[in-house]
């Protein structure tokens, strides 16, 4: 299983996930033609995804899913509020998904996750995969002794939420990598130039989550399990990269499994292994 970024930020998410041959979108917050610039640094095209999956219908997160449904022919998973309120709902690629049952595509199983969110009906998603043993203790042995049962491995993506509930906890413990939202600095996002309404919004229990938030949430699970904590959704006027690290550090502190998603180019592979 691994998973790549064309982009994260106010101003447009895509993340691509890959198990077993299974490709799917995670948001298309940019136009097609981006998309498809994006997709072909990873050697990919639109026609390799088997689904796309839209979190909420912000700009930043549904902006070319439509030109990518109807060219491309592509299934689209989102909640029905999602879909009414983005104008979707009349696409015949549309799937409407709940907040309870997992969608199986291939060999990735996604679990939308209700959040908090200044949106109609938002989620996030848990995206499992199965991942077959090729070895005992250590080695390589006869394949008849070889262990080919499948384990999980989980990919947790949350970002575009103001707060976080004992439901949202629960259901991105154990973990193999997570993409998480470290959104704002509160006192850059105060001392700034966003207007008085904005800050607000963003500040309260369904607007985004701050360095100090993501940290305390991050806080619950276990980070020995983590293989990848990929920080995303940074805001460019109101965060730094070096504010959301030092956040994080003192319950993460393992550096070289941290890194930092960029708002026009994402970032490359990371393999869960």
């Amino acid at each position: 299983m691994r998973f790549a970024s064309l982009g994260s930020g106010s101003r447009g998410n895509a993340l691509i996930v890959e198990s077993a041959g299974t490709r799917i979108l995670i948001d298309c917050g940019i136009t097609l033609r981006n998309l498809t610039a994006g997709l072909e640094r990873l050697d990919l095209s639109p026609d390799d995804l088997q689904a796309a999956f839209i979190t909420h219908e912000h700009g930043d997160h549904i902006k070319g899913v439509k030109a990518l449904a109807r060219k491309h022919l592509l299934p689209v998973y989102m909640t029905h509020g999602t879909a009414v309120k983005s104008g979707c709902d009349e696409l015949p690629q549309v799937m409407l998904i709940d907040s309870v049952s997992p969608i199986n595509v291939g060999g990735l199983s996604v679990q939308p996750v209700v959040v908090p969110h200044d949106a109609r009906e938002p989620c996030q998603f848990v995206i499992t995969a199965k991942v077959h043993d090729s070895k005992v203790n250590g080695s390589q042995v006869n394949d008849s002794k070889i262990d080919h049962s499948p384990r999980e491995k989980r990919l947790g993506v949350l970002t575009d939420l103001g707060s976080y509930t004992p439901h949202v906890i629960d259901a991105y413990n154990n973990c193999d990598a997570m993409v998480l939202e470290c959104n704002h600095d509160v006192g850059m996002l105060e001392a700034g130039s966003y207007p008085y309404s904005l800050k607000r919004r963003v500040l309260g229990d369904w607007g985004h989550l701050s360095n100090h938030q993501a940290r305390n949430l991050l806080s619950h699970f276990d980070h020995e399990k983590i293989q990848w904590l990929v920080v995303a959704h940074i805001s460019q006027q109101n965060n730094t990269e070096t504010l959301a690290l030092d956040a994080l550090q003192d319950v993460f502190p393992y550096h070289e499994r941290i890194l930092v998603a960029d708002q026009d180019t994402g970032f490359d592979w990371l393999q869960i292994s």
